[in-house]
């Protein structure tokens, strides 16, 4: 008991006060300046109240059937990154130490944290029915990547991240080596024959590769290192030719994004690439196009600026404003047929191109750049539908159009602007002839004119003209 408290008893009981009374005094509950404060607002996320997080016990063999376990798989499968972003900042300065070592303060906190993915397993949950939504989950051994709170002196630590799903290029019971991204609740300390190890439950696993595999291009891979999230290309496959919704927000702003990081100049995205994607190469219908890249040239019909609403992709993503250009590809003559599930079929000669880029040439302004020929150096987001006066004609479910992503149109002449050039040239070159020749002539007659005046101003005030016969 400090000074202070003991003359405060003093005061109220008088001197000395009986052990009696301090006995009952400790007994008591703690007054509320001298209660221990839980804030509960980092774990709102999960659904759960700080009183439930103590139902759950550490340092015990992993239990994957566990009821309040599958719970959080339905909680954060309907999260989104935007509240994820926003609850992981309570977390942000927490150390791996602090987890591990007081796991029970930081129960169900969101954490957003860079790991290592060394092994996926499945794991199906014997107490299900058809009715349940979520029949299993995939058990992936990662290791720690040191944080910015970290000293850097500890070893990585073993941890178990529970994921609703995996990417579908990641191969199953195999040892790997892929940096990866968690972004989900803290669950647990287990304990087992390989020691105590945290554990994580997400929805899905944040994919990051960063080198050449079967399954992966070598351009996916320099989209991978400009923050692009490679896991959303399965998300990106399954709505493919299918209108533009919420859920593919987070791969479109994302893949923006990665555009918007990329510091070199257009022309040199790929320039030392084998595997770019042509118009033609787009349109074979291969689930290894999405995120890939494509190198096309067409007409740019229209260029319109869109700004983007959402504070939480400006603040995360830093992008605010994209350009959305459509453009007609040249087709050589040949034609294009668009065959529906129900038979019908639309056939066009000129064939739009939806591109989304960061950024505009120098100097250029929307308008300035339509009607134009340009060469687009992006990536394959995907096929897309909206409703266009073609479509709404024959009454088809929508226009079709693929959807490009890339930095900035690189302008360039089309055969129209070499010929209106050469014939401009030509005109400037005539007037330029009659303007020299104009000027020669001018110049000679000044060159001439001085003589005439001299040999003026030598005659005599008379002429002798005697000896000539009148």
């Amino acid at each position: 008991m400090t000074e202070a408290n003991y003359m405060k008893l003093k005061k109220a009981f008088g001197w000395p006060p009986s052990w009696v009374t301090l006995s009952l005094l400790l007994a008591l509950p703690l007054t509320a300046s001298g209660k221990q404060e839980h804030d509960e607002t980092p774990l709102e996320l999960s659904g759960y109240s700080l009183s439930e997080s103590y139902q759950v016990a550490d340092d015990q063999p992993a239990d994957f059937e566990a009821p309040m376990l599958k719970q959080l798989l339905y909680r954060v499968r309907n999260t989104s990154p935007k509240s994820r972003a926003r609850y992981s900042q309570f977390s942000q300065n927490t150390t791996w130490r602090d987890m591990k070592s007081r796991t029970e303060d930081f129960r169900f906190w969101t954490f957003n944290r860079p790991a290592r993915l060394t092994k996926i397993e499945k794991f199906a949950f014997k107490q299900s029915s058809s009715d349940d939504e979520i029949k299993g989950v995939y058990v992936c051994h990662c290791e720690t990547i040191p944080h910015s709170t970290d000293d850097g002196t500890d070893p990585p630590q073993k941890l178990i991240v529970l994921s609703r799903t995996v990417p579908k290029a990641l191969p199953v019971d195999t040892e790997i080596n892929q940096p990866i991204r968690i972004s989900g609740f803290l669950y647990s300390r287990v304990l087992d024959a390989k020691g105590a190890r945290l554990v994580f439950i997400t929805d899905r696993i944040q994919w990051y590769p960063q080198e050449k595999t079967n399954q992966i291009s070598a351009n996916q891979v320099e989209l991978s290192k400009l923050g692009f999230d490679l896991g959303l290309l399965d998300s990106i496959q399954e709505n493919n030719a299918r209108p533009l919704m919420g859920r593919d927000a987070e791969a479109f702003f994302q893949m923006l994004a990665a555009m918007n990081r990329f510091d070199g100049t257009p022309e040199n995205l790929f320039k030392e690439s084998t595997e770019v994607l042509s118009f033609s190469d787009i349109f074979s219908g291969s689930p290894d196009h999405f995120g890939n890249a494509v190198h096309l040239q067409g007409v740019i019909r229209s260029c319109s600026p869109v700004s983007i609403p959402h504070q939480d992709i400006q603040n995360r993503l830093e992008i605010s404003q994209y350009y959305q250009l459509m453009i007609f590809p040249d087709l050589g003559g040949a034609k294009i047929i668009i065959r529906g599930k129900d038979g019908s079929e639309l056939d066009y000669q000129r064939f739009p191109i939806t591109v989304c880029c960061t950024e505009l040439p120098d100097g250029m302004s929307p308008q300035e750049i339509e009607r134009k020929q340009c060469v687009i150096d992006g990536y394959f987001f995907r096929f897309w539908k909206y409703q266009s006066a073609r479509t709404d004609s024959v009454e088809s479910a929508g226009q079709l159009s693929p959807l490009i992503i890339a930095k900035q149109p690189i302008m360039v002449e089309s055969g129209i602007d070499v010929l209106d050039r050469g014939l401009l040239f030509f005109v400037l070159g005539v007037v330029a002839m009659i303007i020299f020749l104009i000027s020669y002539f001018r110049f000679v007659d000044r060159k001439q004119k001085p003589q005439q005046e001299n040999i003026l101003e030598n005659l005599p005030d008379k002429i002798d003209i005697t000896g000539i016969d009148g």
